[in-house]
Parts: C-alpha cells; structure tokens; sequence
C-alpha cells in the first residue's frame, strides 16, 4: 500500500475552490478521525474552527457551552463512539449516550443565542432498512438499534430552533488509507488473503474521506440548503465486489467467504454492521452537482 499523506491530498483537491466567508465553527468530536481532517480543511480555507471535547458536555457545563455559541457561526456535531465494537449492553448504553447528550447539549447551547446560523449534525445510513435501495426521499425506517439510535439522534437535533439552519448527514462507511475503518478491510491481506462476508450479496454504502470533506464543505457553502443529504458514493456496492476490487489492488492471493456466524461470535449484535448493510444513494448531492473525486470502488483505489 502507497503511503500517501491524505493531508496533501485534501489540500490539493481543494485548492481551486473558491473561499468562503471567513466563519467560526464549533466542531463536537473534532479529535476523531473524521473530525481532525474536517478541521485542518476548514482551518485551510481560513474559517476559526473551535473543537468540543469531551469536557465540554459533563454536568455542569451548559452555561459555558451557551457563552462559546455566542460567538458561532456554524456548529456541526461528530461526537459519538465507534459503533465497530462488541455490542454489550453496556456499550451499546455508550453509543447511545455519546451522541444524544452532546446533540441535546448543543440544541440547548444554540437554542440561547441567536448568532449560530447553521448546525450540522452527523447520522448513520443504518437508518434505512437492510432491503431495498433509498435516498433522501425515501421515507422509510428501519427496525434495529442501530436504526433506533439514528432516529432518536436526529430527533434530538430536530429541536434546533427555526431561525437555524439544520442539515442532517448520514454517513456510509467514511475509507481513507490513513485510518478508520479501511486498516481494518486490509488487515487480512497483510496475509494476501481476501474475505467476503456471508453471501456477500449485502450492500456496502460507503464513501472516500476526501469525498466526505469535500461534500461537507460543499453544503456549508449554500445558505438556503437544509434537510438530509446521505454521504455514501453513487455507486451502489455489494460486499462481494468491494472485496474483489480490495483483492485485486492489493493481490489477494486467495479470497474466502466467512459465515455471519464468525462474525456474530466477535461482535455480537455489532456484527449486523458486516454481513447486512444498507443500499443508499446520495440523491441530493448529485442533484446539487456536487462532484465526487471517488464516485466507484476503482475510482478510490486508483487514488491511494
């Protein structure tokens, strides 16, 4: 694997764009993997960007939270745990936490004062059903906790008040060869070896960081845009075909299917995030013509 540094790539793909308005922006998760690269963007394009740690959403801290939104422009929400992990009870109480008390938190915060214009507040196309295909119009849910912790999420960030702007991003998997969840798809070809999940059949919704970024500038940059816009690549993708297209850059010498069961034994209910998926189109981007720099599985590989 080429080690290219996703810092310059950024920076390069971005350069032509035009600059916008100089804004302060509150940033909640600001040190994940997602959030430290929207940051250093956001800096780049000369916007002040504060970052919200976890201290900033203990008891006790709302009056403080409200004074730092006095000075905000923009807000966008990243805060929650890693959802690929073993759901215990215990942590499943942890994904839930770590998302709807920094959203309600930062409803509240922006609910008193009248400065912040605009919040951004991240989902997860795990709201949408395992079967079928669905865009933003599609008003359709699914069952599940995963579904459920999406709907009360958002629900949350519904309560911003009417004269904010709120836009809703599900995110499919976010693949970058710096981190995140694409050292975790190439750990097994360090033995040249390819796995497919299951029958393999299951979509895989995901979408290259730099796409990410970039379509998170993108809706920043429009004032009269508000609603949900999917994150995910135009390019419907089962588990199977990602996985061949994974074997072929990286010259798997041998490619396996492990039953759901494997998975099940590892992760426990976490593992529906493997072997089922959700096939997700990213409607409004492309009617907005936003263009994506990966819009295929090669178009990603071709990049790194």
């Amino acid at each position: 694997m080429r080690n290219n540094d996703c810092s310059k790539t950024l920076l390069s793909y971005f350069r032509s764009t035009q600059k916008n308005k100089q804004m302060k922006i509150a940033i909640s998760g600001a040190t994940g993997f997602i959030g430290t690269h929207l940051t250093r963007y956001l800096s780049r394009q000369g916007h002040e960007v504060t970052g919200l740690g976890r201290k900033w959403f203990g008891r006790g801290n709302a009056d403080h939270l409200a004074k730092l939104m006095e000075g905000m422009d923009v807000v966008i929400n990243l805060a929650g745990a890693p959802v690929n992990h073993r759901w215990t009870t215990a942590y499943k109480q942890e994904l839930y936490d770590s998302r709807i008390i920094p959203t309600r938190m930062l409803v509240d915060a922006i609910n008193r004062t009248d400065r912040v214009r605009l919040f951004i507040s991240a989902s997860a196309v795990g709201y949408y059903p395992s079967r079928g295909c669905y865009d933003e119009y599609s008003h359709v849910k699914s069952d599940g906790f995963l579904a459920g912790l999406c709907r009360a999420w958002e629900a949350e960030a519904g309560l911003i008040r009417k004269s904010a702007r709120l836009i809703i991003t599900r995110f499919g998997v976010v693949l970058s060869p710096e981190g995140g969840a694409f050292l975790q798809l190439i750990r097994p070809l360090q033995s040249r070896l390819a796995t497919v999940i299951g029958s393999g059949n299951q979509p895989f919704t995901w979408i290259a960081l730099t796409d990410l970024i970039g379509a998170m500038g993108f809706v920043i940059d429009q004032p009269g845009w508000s609603g949900v816009f999917n994150f995910g690549s135009p390019a419907q993708t089962p588990n199977a075909a990602f996985t061949a297209a994974l074997a072929r850059r990286y010259h798997a010498r041998l490619t396996v299917k492990l039953p759901t069961v494997f998975f099940r034994l590892f992760y426990g209910e976490g593992a529906v995030l493997l072997t089922e998926g959700q096939c997700v189109k990213p409607t409004r981007l492309l009617e907005k013509e936003f263009q994506f720099q990966a819009p295929t599985v090669e178009a990603f590989f071709k990049r790194i």
